[in-house]
């Protein structure tokens, strides 16, 4: 009589039960690790970023300045939809410093203009110099890097087809849009 009795109430709670009540979600976001080997001091003795780094590494470590700053940069929309197809299987470099101003300055727009366009941001290849414009590796020297922020662009066999120094000359994307097309560019250095 108790097991009848026993596998009523269990019937009965089944049926009237109520449903199940999700918790919301209080996963933080994954942690942004960033190496003792990928920080360096400015000279001031300041930390900056030093050698290759990710996007989310630099997102981490710049603290609110660069989004910020990507927030406030008004993208041109005409020159997107024309940069959107010219970026497909180009791969994109950018040399920056993190204690720079330049680079504080442009480097937001730039990685805005690319997200934008649908370039995958994930994968672009961010080299932090320090004041000097040089890394422990030395990863600078193969693409003759003087001035930060350098942007630079390679066709799909791995060619540079060419680069932003610094700043601009007419506008982010429209130079951009020069170096895609393969229109004549010179950037702010170039001889």
């Amino acid at each position: 009589m108790k097991n009848i009795i026993y596998s009523i109430l269990i019937l009965l709670g089944a049926c009237t039960g109520s449903p199940k009540k999700t918790k919301a979600s209080t996963q933080s976001p994954p942690e942004v690790i960033i190496p003792d080997s990928l920080i360096g001091k400015d000279l001031e003795g300041e930390d900056i970023l030093l050698g290759a780094v990710s996007l989310i590494q630099l997102e981490h470590f710049s603290g609110s300045w660069l989004n910020e700053e990507k927030e406030f940069y008004k993208t041109d929309v005409e020159k997107i939809k024309k940069l959107q197809p010219l970026l497909e299987d180009k791969k994109v470099k950018l040399y920056m410093g993190t204690w720079c101003e330049d680079s504080q300055r442009e480097v937001p727009g730039m990685i805005k203009i690319l997200e934008e366009s649908g370039y995958p941001v994930a994968d672009l290849n961010i080299i932090a110099l320090d004041e000097n414009k040089f890394t422990p590796e030395g990863l600078e020297k193969k693409d003759e890097v003087f001035y930060v922020p350098t942007l630079i662009f390679f066709d799909e066999e791995g060619q540079e087809m060419n680069r932003i120094v610094e700043f601009p000359i007419e506008s982010l994307e429209a130079d951009m849009l020069k170096i895609l097309t393969g229109e004549p560019y010179k950037n702010a250095y170039a001889e």
